[in-house]
């Protein structure tokens, strides 16, 4: 997941207590704009409405209250005093300018459809309102939507959501155009696909249907989408070495969303071969764990982007084992340095260091799981506490630090295999000894292919972590 630029609109935070604002937009296609009413059920004595920077507040207009009341205006933004109960602010916000940026995170435009960061279009009320928002959305005829948001209701033309509250730097993408969002039901929730403009009908189906398709990898694991709703954004590129899939992000800013470059030209076997949906399906399963903790999150991806694909017959298992050896010898090779892995993951977008960043942490995925499957004679794996962990605290709609996220994970199995683990690789300087794991388990690097023996230690549970244990079927509607 990425965070937004610090270039975002937000509101300061009230200096009374938290209240839930209601929002009313109305979409005007002509214009490509948002007519915005931002309403509080409370009065206050005073209401200051502050833009992060004057590069955002371009993206906003018109802004006044209700009977020619007076509000203040700066180089920052609005403030006002006498704010009665019920009052609301109304204003216009640019959806075509923040899609004209053409930037990640922030908008784009394809076509007629608009994509763009909500942060720049809805008006924050209060940094502290840990309910949420709600907002009713009035679209043009012929013109759909979709967003990272709950839906809680239709009616006609208007559309009905909450809005969970998630940090103003996190990123998130509303989509408006002529498209229809298909519903991948699940065990545990659903995946709300659309296609943007550039995908015909028949790439649709074919995008629908491999997405079905590869969704059932990350029903391997425990059984059950880990998050219960989530927007999956298709963006069409034309990808330069045939890839299917050029690039995939999880954005977790007011809500959960999957977000896939693809290259609808590429024929269905090819979006089969393919490994970044199942990587970015994988980062469902943990909350947001920082820059600290992205060898946690991204070793979770990377080290599932094979087992899974596995378990579900899209690899087979000595094919899934000997991808991981590639990455782990790959990363090895061209990892140097002195620092510890939890420096170098903080470091990592200004280092570029990702490959040691992604394959240390497999590694550790792939130790943990070996131990605990030997240390309880198969009778706890990851999976068992991920699973454990989706009940008790997932979605997350905050920062978890990482030594919490594995001490919760020690805590939900009565263990504390996650947290010492985690203390050890976190503070290696050098690439973990994945080859010291793989001959436990039985795997020699032959010369023309990988060798299993069967006699190995942890053989029995080089096999069990290939095989799924509970697996639904998903289905569309």
């Amino acid at each position: 997941m990425r965070r937004l630029p610090a270039l975002c609109l937000s509101i300061a935070a009230l200096p009374l207590h938290a209240e839930m604002p209601r929002y009313a937009a109305e979409f005007d296609a002509q214009n490509q704009q948002l007519k915005v009413k931002v309403c509080l059920d409370e009065a206050h004595d005073r209401v200051r409405f502050v833009a992060d920077s004057e590069w955002a507040m371009r993206f906003v207009s018109d802004a006044h209250r209700g009977g020619d009341r007076h509000l203040d205006q700066s180089g920052e933004g609005w403030s006002a005093s006498g704010w009665g109960a019920g009052e609301c602010l109304s204003y216009r916000a640019d959806l075509g300018a923040i899609a004209a940026q053409h930037k990640q995170d922030i908008g784009w435009k394809l076509g007629e459809d608009l994509v763009a960061a909500p942060q720049l279009f809805l008006l924050r009320v209060d940094g502290d309102d840990a309910d949420g928002a709600d907002i009713n959305v009035e679209l043009t005829a012929g013109w759909s939507i979709s967003a990272p948001w709950r839906e809680t209701g239709h009616d006609g033309k208007t559309r009905r959501f909450h809005i969970p509250h998630t940090p103003p730097d996190w990123a998130a993408a509303v989509a408006f155009g002529h498209f229809d969002e298909e519903r991948i039901v699940l065990p545990g929730g659903q995946l709300r696909l659309v296609a943007l403009h550039g995908i015909d009908a028949d790439q649709r189906t074919k995008l629908r249907d491999w997405l079905a398709r590869i969704s059932r990898a990350v029903l391997s694991a425990y059984g059950r989408l880990p998050i219960a709703d989530v927007q999956v954004l298709m963006i069409p590129v034309t990808s330069r070495h045939g890839e299917a899939v050029v690039f995939g992000q999880s954005v977790r800013g007011q809500g959960n969303a999957l977000q896939l470059l693809v290259d609808p030209s590429q024929p269905a076997t090819e979006f089969d071969k393919g490994w970044v949906a199942v990587h970015e399906l994988s980062h469902l399963m943990h909350p947001y764990l920082g820059d600290r903790g992205s060898w946690l999150a991204e070793g979770l991806a990377t080290y599932y982007q094979n087992v899974l694909r596995a378990r579900t017959g899209m690899l087979t298992p000595a094919q899934a084992w000997d991808r991981l050896r590639e990455g782990f010898a790959d990363a090895e090779a061209k990892s140097d340095g002195d620092e510890a892995l939890q420096q170098v993951a903080a470091d990592m977008h200004a280092s570029h260091a990702f490959r040691r960043v992604y394959w240390s942490g497999a590694a550790y995925w792939l130790t943990v799981d070996r131990d605990l499957r030997r240390a309880s004679n198969g009778k706890l794996t990851m999976e068992l506490a991920l699973s454990r962990f989706r009940d008790c605290c997932l979605p997350a709609y905050t920062d978890w630090r990482p030594e919490d996220f594995v001490g919760k994970l020690d805590e939900l199995l009565g263990v504390q295999t996650f947290s010492s683990r985690y203390r050890e690789f976190a503070a290696m300087k050098r690439f973990p000894d994945w080859r010291k794991v793989y001959a436990d388990l039985g795997i020699r690097d032959e010369p023309s292919r990988l060798g299993f023996d069967s006699r190995a230690s942890d053989a029995r549970w080089r096999d069990a972590i290939m095989v799924s244990t509970s697996l639904d079927q998903a289905h569309t509607r």
